[in-house]
């Protein structure tokens, strides 16, 4: 216990837990704007309590003193982060809308393969703040864990709005599914090498997107 608390999060020593941790801001006001609110565009988490979810995990979990200089500017950084997904949903939004039934239901049917594998891939991402407050944060590189969260997340993101589009487009749960079973069919009968060349177009598609973004809006 006598050694908690005598390091202090900075960007010289933390850089990659610093930006993880704007992943993670992120990702949460994602949720909170798009998933649970429908991107209505006054729900966003407020400063304040995005704050004090930061400065907990600092404290609690990593158990390091940190700036409120530092916390806001990982919360900030998070929303401009933010912002840029709901830019690209809506970009993308609009490519999927122009696309034939059968190459959404491909998008859908690989972003969910896509997913399942990364998932898989970067299973050990559910036990690291578990890992971290046995073991400290210098059990976990957090370098590999900001790149394998947001690979995961950008590959849910494309399925989600996927599912959505072609739930707008086929009206109701029978068409749907009629049209869900048909290119489903399809698809299976694509031999393995077609298949997984797909998925690593898709790979790439994430990889790219993800590339993109604004790099001032990490720390460097």
């Amino acid at each position: 216990m006598l050694g908690l608390f005598k390091k202090k999060l900075n960007v010289p020593d933390h850089l990659d837990i610093i930006n993880c941790l704007i992943i993670e801001e992120a990702e949460q006001q994602w949720n909170y704007h798009a998933v649970e609110n429908n991107f209505d565009k006054e729900a966003f988490r407020g400063s304040s309590f995005a704050f004090g979810v930061v400065e907990m995990f600092v404290t609690k979990i990593l158990k390091i003193k940190a700036d409120d200089k530092v916390l806001m500017a990982i919360v900030q950084l998070g929303r401009d982060r933010c912002q840029e997904y709901i830019t690209e949903h809506k970009d993308l939004k609009k490519q999927y809308e122009k696309l034939k039934d059968k190459d959404l239901l491909y998008q859908l049917f690989i972003a969910a393969k896509y997913l399942e594998i990364m998932e898989e891939k970067y299973r050990d991402l559910k036990g690291m703040n578990e890992k971290i407050m046995i073991e400290g944060f210098d059990s976990v590189d957090f370098k590999y864990k900001k790149n394998a969260y947001e690979i995961v997340c950008e590959a849910n993101r494309m399925l989600q709005l996927a599912v959505k589009t072609s739930k707008e487009r086929f009206k109701t749960s029978e068409k749907s599914n009629q049209a869900y079973d048909k290119y489903q069919i399809v698809f299976n009968k694509l031999t393995a090498t077609e298949r997984k060349e797909l998925i690593k177009n898709f790979s790439n598609v994430v990889a790219d997107r993800i590339e993109d973004r604004n790099p001032n809006n990490l720390l460097d």
